[in-house]
């Protein structure tokens, strides 16, 4: 007997992965389904911990059939850049945040700016950029890799 054929992500509209997003967050959060929107803030608007991105993370993986490897935007917005380019004692540098707004242009660039320590990273991050990597994910059609949209991240920079 055949093994059932994964369900297939590719016919999802990007309409339908932010609702599926937001439920996701909603679940992970215990928060109301209607007192979000893509651009609801995790930390500021919706409660989370830095915890809660892993509960998230795991359940958009399973929801969408696809991988988010921990760390791994913070190895696309590294890139071939110099340690000291990116970050210096876990503060972020200009050429960092300049990577980090192209990989994630989502995020408020007022508030990503050279000078961030890492460890705030995650209190930019909006309900969108979950959203924004699965849609990236199913429209690669590698479900296992990230790809970022235009220039070439949470907890510890997802």
């Amino acid at each position: 007997m055949q093994n059932a054929a994964k369900p297939t992500l590719i016919h999802l509209s990007p309409a339908e992965i932010d609702q599926k997003v937001i439920q996701v967050v909603a679940d992970s959060l215990c928060v109301e389904l209607d007192s979000i929107s893509l651009k609801s803030n995790l930390m500021r608007d919706l409660g989370a911990e830095s915890i809660d991105f892993l509960d998230i993370m795991f359940r958009l993986e399973r929801e969408f059939s696809i991988k988010i490897p921990q760390r791994e935007i913070e190895r696309m917005a590294r890139g071939g850049l110099a340690p000291e380019e990116f970050e210096v004692n876990s503060i972020l540098q200009a050429k960092g945040a300049e990577r980090m707004r192209a990989i994630l242009p989502e995020l408020n660039p007022e508030e990503l700016q050279a000078g961030l320590p890492l460890r705030e990273l995650p209190s930019l991050f909006t309900v969108e950029v979950f959203a924004n990597i699965v849609k990236r994910k199913v429209a690669s059609g590698d479900l296992d890799a990230f790809v970022p949209t235009s220039g070439d991240s949470p907890s510890t920079m997802v």
